[in-house]
Protein backbone atom coordinates (compact mmCIF):
# COMPACT_ATOMS: atom_id res chain seq x y z
CA UNK A 1 0.00 0.00 0.00
CA UNK A 2 1.13 3.21 -1.10
CA UNK A 3 2.21 5.78 1.90
CA UNK A 4 -0.67 8.15 2.82
CA UNK A 5 -0.27 11.18 1.88
CA UNK A 6 -2.81 14.77 2.51
CA UNK A 7 -4.35 15.73 -0.97
CA UNK A 8 -6.79 18.42 -2.03
CA UNK A 9 -9.71 16.52 -3.53
CA UNK A 10 -12.49 17.84 -6.11
CA UNK A 11 -15.28 16.23 -4.44
CA UNK A 12 -17.24 13.73 -7.11
CA UNK A 13 -20.54 12.57 -5.66
CA UNK A 14 -20.99 9.73 -7.80
CA UNK A 15 -17.20 8.40 -7.28
CA UNK A 16 -18.44 8.62 -3.70
CA UNK A 17 -19.62 4.64 -2.46
CA UNK A 18 -19.65 5.92 1.33
CA UNK A 19 -19.41 9.03 3.01
CA UNK A 20 -19.54 9.31 7.11
CA UNK A 21 -17.71 11.33 9.77
CA UNK A 22 -16.19 10.17 13.35
CA UNK A 23 -13.73 7.62 14.11
CA UNK A 24 -13.10 5.00 11.27
CA UNK A 25 -12.15 1.07 11.66
CA UNK A 26 -10.01 0.62 8.98
CA UNK A 27 -9.04 -3.04 8.20
CA UNK A 28 -5.37 -4.90 10.07
CA UNK A 29 -4.12 -4.45 6.08
CA UNK A 30 -3.45 -0.90 7.02
CA UNK A 31 -0.41 0.17 9.28
CA UNK A 32 -1.19 0.13 13.26
CA UNK A 33 -0.24 3.54 12.86
CA UNK A 34 -2.61 5.05 10.53
CA UNK A 35 -5.37 2.90 11.88
CA UNK A 36 -5.03 4.22 15.36
CA UNK A 37 -4.92 7.52 13.95
CA UNK A 38 -7.81 7.50 11.96
CA UNK A 39 -10.43 5.52 14.78
CA UNK A 40 -9.52 8.31 17.28
CA UNK A 41 -10.42 11.42 15.22
CA UNK A 42 -13.83 11.48 15.95
CA UNK A 43 -14.10 15.11 14.40
CA UNK A 44 -12.82 13.77 10.74
CA UNK A 45 -14.53 13.26 7.58
CA UNK A 46 -14.47 10.01 5.61
CA UNK A 47 -15.09 8.73 2.21
CA UNK A 48 -14.69 5.70 0.53
CA UNK A 49 -14.49 5.52 -3.44
CA UNK A 50 -13.20 3.46 -6.44
CA UNK A 51 -10.28 2.27 -5.88
CA UNK A 52 -8.86 3.83 -9.13
CA UNK A 53 -9.78 7.31 -8.10
CA UNK A 54 -6.12 9.15 -7.50
CA UNK A 55 -5.21 12.12 -5.62
CA UNK A 56 -6.00 14.18 -8.48
CA UNK A 57 -9.65 12.95 -8.61
CA UNK A 58 -8.93 11.06 -12.19
CA UNK A 59 -10.91 7.44 -12.58
CA UNK A 60 -8.61 6.10 -14.99
CA UNK A 61 -7.43 3.29 -13.37
CA UNK A 62 -3.59 2.27 -13.04
CA UNK A 63 -3.39 -0.84 -11.73
CA UNK A 64 -5.23 -1.99 -9.08
CA UNK A 65 -4.53 -5.90 -8.80
CA UNK A 66 -5.25 -6.93 -4.61
CA UNK A 67 -8.20 -8.45 -4.90
CA UNK A 68 -10.70 -8.61 -1.60
CA UNK A 69 -12.10 -12.00 -0.01
CA UNK A 70 -15.67 -13.27 -0.49
CA UNK A 71 -18.21 -10.15 -0.93
CA UNK A 72 -16.17 -7.55 0.28
CA UNK A 73 -15.29 -4.63 -1.58
CA UNK A 74 -12.02 -3.00 -2.63
CA UNK A 75 -12.24 1.10 -2.15
CA UNK A 76 -10.13 3.55 -1.94
CA UNK A 77 -10.35 5.30 1.58
CA UNK A 78 -9.76 8.96 2.30
CA UNK A 79 -10.01 11.30 5.04
CA UNK A 80 -10.39 14.79 6.00
CA UNK A 81 -9.22 16.95 9.11
CA UNK A 82 -10.87 20.39 7.48
CA UNK A 83 -14.42 19.51 7.27
CA UNK A 84 -13.65 18.31 3.57
CA UNK A 85 -11.05 21.31 2.05
CA UNK A 86 -8.63 18.63 1.71
CA UNK A 87 -8.29 14.63 1.61
CA UNK A 88 -5.64 12.24 2.38
CA UNK A 89 -5.48 9.23 0.42
CA UNK A 90 -5.19 5.91 3.10
CA UNK A 91 -5.16 3.85 -0.05
CA UNK A 92 -6.91 1.17 -1.46
CA UNK A 93 -8.80 -1.53 1.73
CA UNK A 94 -11.45 -4.15 1.87
CA UNK A 95 -14.54 -3.20 3.18
CA UNK A 96 -17.59 -5.53 3.79
CA UNK A 97 -20.41 -6.37 2.00
CA UNK A 98 -22.56 -4.29 4.66
CA UNK A 99 -20.33 -1.02 4.36
CA UNK A 100 -17.35 0.56 6.05
CA UNK A 101 -17.20 0.00 9.91
CA UNK A 102 -17.01 2.80 12.02
CA UNK A 103 -16.46 2.85 16.58
CA UNK A 104 -19.85 4.54 16.93
CA UNK A 105 -21.45 1.93 15.08
CA UNK A 106 -19.67 -1.18 16.98
CA UNK A 107 -20.94 1.23 19.95
CA UNK A 108 -24.58 0.95 19.19
CA UNK A 109 -24.79 -2.46 18.34
CA UNK A 110 -23.00 -3.43 21.53
CA UNK A 111 -24.87 -1.37 23.69
CA UNK A 112 -27.73 -4.02 23.87
CA UNK A 113 -25.33 -7.02 24.51
CA UNK A 114 -23.62 -4.42 27.60
CA UNK A 115 -26.93 -4.28 29.20
CA UNK A 116 -27.50 -8.07 28.76
CA UNK A 117 -24.66 -9.20 30.13
CA UNK A 118 -24.69 -7.00 33.61
CA UNK A 119 -25.56 -9.28 36.76
CA UNK A 120 -28.64 -7.67 38.42
CA UNK A 121 -28.43 -6.89 42.30
CA UNK A 122 -30.69 -7.24 45.45
CA UNK A 123 -29.33 -5.78 48.60
CA UNK A 124 -28.29 -8.05 51.81
CA UNK A 125 -27.40 -6.81 55.35
CA UNK A 126 -26.29 -8.35 58.41
CA UNK A 127 -27.34 -8.68 61.02
CA UNK A 128 -30.62 -9.26 58.99
CA UNK A 129 -32.63 -8.42 62.33
CA UNK A 130 -32.12 -7.03 65.74
CA UNK A 131 -29.76 -4.01 64.08
CA UNK A 132 -29.21 -1.16 67.02
CA UNK A 133 -27.82 2.13 66.99
CA UNK A 134 -24.10 2.75 66.77
CA UNK A 135 -23.49 -0.93 66.05
CA UNK A 136 -22.40 -1.02 62.47
CA UNK A 137 -24.81 -2.87 59.28
CA UNK A 138 -22.57 -4.29 57.15
CA UNK A 139 -24.42 -4.15 53.77
CA UNK A 140 -23.87 -5.68 50.04
CA UNK A 141 -25.18 -4.83 46.33
CA UNK A 142 -25.46 -8.89 45.66
CA UNK A 143 -23.28 -8.42 42.53
CA UNK A 144 -19.82 -9.44 42.06
CA UNK A 145 -16.90 -7.11 42.30
CA UNK A 146 -15.70 -7.22 38.23
CA UNK A 147 -16.98 -9.41 35.25
CA UNK A 148 -14.66 -10.37 32.83
CA UNK A 149 -14.05 -8.90 29.47
CA UNK A 150 -16.17 -10.44 26.48
CA UNK A 151 -15.50 -11.30 23.25
CA UNK A 152 -17.76 -10.37 20.34
CA UNK A 153 -18.15 -10.24 16.66
CA UNK A 154 -19.79 -6.71 15.55
CA UNK A 155 -19.76 -6.46 11.98
CA UNK A 156 -16.92 -8.33 11.36
CA UNK A 157 -14.49 -7.19 13.33
CA UNK A 158 -13.78 -8.16 16.77
CA UNK A 159 -14.95 -6.69 19.99
CA UNK A 160 -13.77 -6.93 23.56
CA UNK A 161 -16.08 -5.91 25.52
CA UNK A 162 -14.94 -4.45 29.55
CA UNK A 163 -17.86 -3.38 31.85
CA UNK A 164 -16.73 -1.18 35.11
CA UNK A 165 -18.96 -0.55 37.80
CA UNK A 166 -19.21 1.88 40.62
CA UNK A 167 -21.66 2.06 43.65
CA UNK A 168 -23.61 4.36 45.32
CA UNK A 169 -25.16 3.86 48.53
CA UNK A 170 -27.75 5.78 50.43
CA UNK A 171 -28.38 4.58 53.92
CA UNK A 172 -31.65 6.57 54.49
CA UNK A 173 -30.43 9.01 56.92
CA UNK A 174 -28.71 10.99 54.65
CA UNK A 175 -25.85 9.58 54.91
CA UNK A 176 -23.61 7.97 51.28
CA UNK A 177 -20.64 6.58 50.30
CA UNK A 178 -19.68 6.02 46.45
CA UNK A 179 -17.23 2.66 46.29
CA UNK A 180 -15.74 0.46 43.66
CA UNK A 181 -16.65 -2.66 46.11
CA UNK A 182 -20.17 -3.89 45.71
CA UNK A 183 -20.29 -4.84 49.47
CA UNK A 184 -19.08 -6.91 52.02
CA UNK A 185 -19.84 -9.64 54.74
CA UNK A 186 -19.26 -10.16 58.30
CA UNK A 187 -16.12 -9.03 59.79
CA UNK A 188 -15.05 -7.00 56.51
CA UNK A 189 -16.61 -3.33 57.05
CA UNK A 190 -15.83 -2.03 53.85
CA UNK A 191 -19.23 -0.83 53.53
CA UNK A 192 -21.30 -0.56 56.54
CA UNK A 193 -23.07 2.07 58.25
CA UNK A 194 -24.15 2.57 61.82
CA UNK A 195 -27.63 4.04 62.83
CA UNK A 196 -27.71 6.84 65.42
CA UNK A 197 -31.46 6.25 65.74
CA UNK A 198 -34.23 3.70 65.85
CA UNK A 199 -36.93 3.09 63.04
CA UNK A 200 -37.05 2.55 59.83
CA UNK A 201 -34.48 3.01 57.40
CA UNK A 202 -34.84 2.80 53.20
CA UNK A 203 -31.32 1.82 51.93
CA UNK A 204 -31.06 2.27 47.93
CA UNK A 205 -27.60 1.28 46.31
CA UNK A 206 -27.68 2.67 42.81
CA UNK A 207 -25.27 0.46 40.54
CA UNK A 208 -23.27 2.86 37.80
CA UNK A 209 -21.99 0.62 35.01
CA UNK A 210 -19.52 2.28 32.54
CA UNK A 211 -17.61 -0.09 30.01
CA UNK A 212 -14.98 0.13 27.26
CA UNK A 213 -14.79 -1.53 23.77
CA UNK A 214 -11.31 -2.44 22.12
CA UNK A 215 -12.28 -2.87 18.15
CA UNK A 216 -10.16 -5.00 16.14
CA UNK A 217 -7.10 -4.10 18.04
CA UNK A 218 -8.18 -0.92 18.48
CA UNK A 219 -9.19 1.34 21.47
CA UNK A 220 -10.03 1.34 23.75
CA UNK A 221 -12.83 3.65 23.57
CA UNK A 222 -15.52 4.26 25.96
CA UNK A 223 -19.43 3.17 25.65
CA UNK A 224 -21.62 6.48 25.56
CA UNK A 225 -23.78 6.69 28.44
CA UNK A 226 -23.62 4.42 31.72
CA UNK A 227 -26.16 1.57 32.55
CA UNK A 228 -27.85 2.46 35.97
CA UNK A 229 -29.42 -0.26 38.20
CA UNK A 230 -31.27 0.07 41.39
CA UNK A 231 -32.06 -1.67 44.26
CA UNK A 232 -33.68 -0.87 47.89
CA UNK A 233 -34.05 -2.48 50.95
CA UNK A 234 -35.80 -1.52 54.57
CA UNK A 235 -33.43 -1.80 57.71
CA UNK A 236 -35.48 -1.84 60.60
CA UNK A 237 -33.34 -0.39 63.13
CA UNK A 238 -34.56 -1.29 66.97
CA UNK A 239 -33.53 0.99 70.05
CA UNK A 240 -30.98 0.23 72.33
CA UNK A 241 -31.88 0.21 76.30
CA UNK A 242 -29.83 0.38 79.31
CA UNK A 243 -30.43 -2.43 81.34
CA UNK A 244 -28.89 -2.64 85.16
CA UNK A 245 -27.19 -6.00 85.71
CA UNK A 246 -26.77 -6.93 89.63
Amino acid sequence: MPAAHAADVIGDDESDRYIGSGGLVLPGSVNQETRVRVADCAECRWRMTDPCLDDAGSTGCRSVTRGCPNAFQLLRAWISRDAGRSWEDLGVVCIPPSGPVTVDSVESEIREEFERSLPAGGITFQPPAGVLPYLPVVFHSGQPASIPPSEHVVAGVTVILAPVPRWTWEFGDGSQLTTRSPGSRYPDLTVAHAYRRGGPQQVRVTTTWTATVTIDGLGPFEVTGPVIQESTARVRVGQARAVLVP
